[in-house]
């Protein structure tokens, strides 16, 4: 589905989560510690919104179960078992980029 430009860095202050919609896709893009993250917006356990929930020590906490999701590796916690997609995040200048599959 290709390369879209989804904003300007200063648009983003870090430790957020942001809900955007991206190719016809509703993602999280996630500004932690100064790194770039897209992912689903959705647990993959009850597909609850993720942009509602929290970042803790490099992982995105559903407020609905409490699944954690690894910004890495997309590795769940329970009550989650599904890894949690993960989408390529680039920076040129000051505008963002996310690739979908």
């Amino acid at each position: 589905m290709g390369r879209h430009r989804v904003g300007s860095v200063a648009d983003f202050s870090d430790e957020s989560l942001t809900a955007l919609e991206v190719g016809g896709q509703e993602l999280v893009l996630v500004r932690h510690q100064g790194a770039w993250y897209a992912v689903p917006d959705r647990c993959t356990h009850a597909r609850y919104p993720l942009h509602d929930g929290s970042l803790d020590d490099g992982a995105i906490v559903c407020c609905h179960h409490g699944a954690r999701f690894d910004l890495e590796t997309g590795r769940p916690t329970m009550p989650a078992i599904k890894p949690l997609a993960r989408y390529p995040v680039e920076v040129e200048g000051d505008a963002l980029y996310v690739t979908l599959p």
